[in-house]
């Protein structure tokens, strides 16, 4: 017995007609640029690509910026080959991801040669910069000791990013013994200054119990965390809502003390 009324019934036929051949075409459009490439009709093949490069597709993506970072039949552009990879690569497609990392070793070694030299003449924002150039390996090999140095310089000229990479760096030891009270101190004072990722790893610090405050522990990190929030950090407003739910009646305490944080830390 047919349960659906003639027009539902014929509206659900057409969608499922719809997507049947939706598959092909698409396919078929990948197919004919590949044919066109390797005929060399670029236009052809650019034609092609670029709808389904519009719509997300990871593979035409990557071919549009092979393309023009080569100047392959057009004009050779490497920021918009870039944002061609860039997309592919948020879909974690493997050659974008493999040939958006040349554009940004090539742009990291390049900066290099301002920053080093900066760094070195005592500029703390371009010590702060080396300093993470060195821990992720930014046009250089990785150094996690190069990176606390740098660090370190930064924060010895009160530099806000330098003293929450100093901290962050004590916290994670990077290049550095692990020491948690060194951290939770570099991160407590960012944090009194209003500085936000230093009130978001001081927040994560309480919420994951490794801080000092004991059985202070959740409220501290909801009053933090929400300051975070409070400024644009969406990890931090994330954890508040668990924090939240976890406190539970509780949870009018560390309003409170979010309210008082909010007056006398920096916003």
């Amino acid at each position: 017995m047919n349960f659906l009324s003639p027009i539902l019934s014929r509206a659900l036929t057409g969608a499922l007609l719809c997507a049947l051949l939706a598959t092909p075409a698409y396919a078929a459009s990948m197919k004919q640029a590949k044919k066109f490439l390797a005929a060399n009709d670029i236009d052809g093949a650019v034609a092609e690509l670029q709808p389904l490069a519009r719509s997300g597709n990871a593979e035409a993506n990557n071919m549009l910026g092979v393309l023009y970072l080569e100047g392959n039949g057009v004009s050779q552009n490497t920021a918009q080959a870039k944002a061609y990879f860039e997309a592919g690569a948020r879909t974690g497609h493997l050659a974008s991801l493999k040939n958006l990392n040349i554009i940004l070793d090539a742009e990291y070694k390049e900066e290099l040669k301002t920053v080093m030299p900066a760094a070195e003449s005592g500029a703390a924002d371009a010590q702060n910069r080396l300093g993470r150039m060195y821990e992720f390996g930014y046009g250089m090999a990785a150094s996690p000791a190069d990176a606390f140095n740098w660090y370190q310089q930064a924060a010895n000229q009160a530099h806000a990013d330098g003293i929450m990479n100093l901290a962050r760096a004590y916290n994670f030891g990077i290049g550095v013994p692990q020491d948690l009270a060194r951290a939770e101190a570099g991160y407590l004072a960012g944090a009194q200054t209003g500085h936000v990722d230093s009130m978001f790893f001081l927040g994560t610090m309480h919420f994951a119990q490794i801080s000092s405050a004991g059985t202070d522990a959740d409220r501290q990190a909801y009053a933090w965390l929400k300051l975070a929030a409070d400024n644009g950090h969406a990890a931090a407003a994330a954890m508040v809502t668990r924090l939240a739910l976890k406190l539970g009646e509780q949870v009018t305490a560390a309003e409170a003390l979010y309210n008082e944080y909010k007056q006398t830390n920096g916003n």
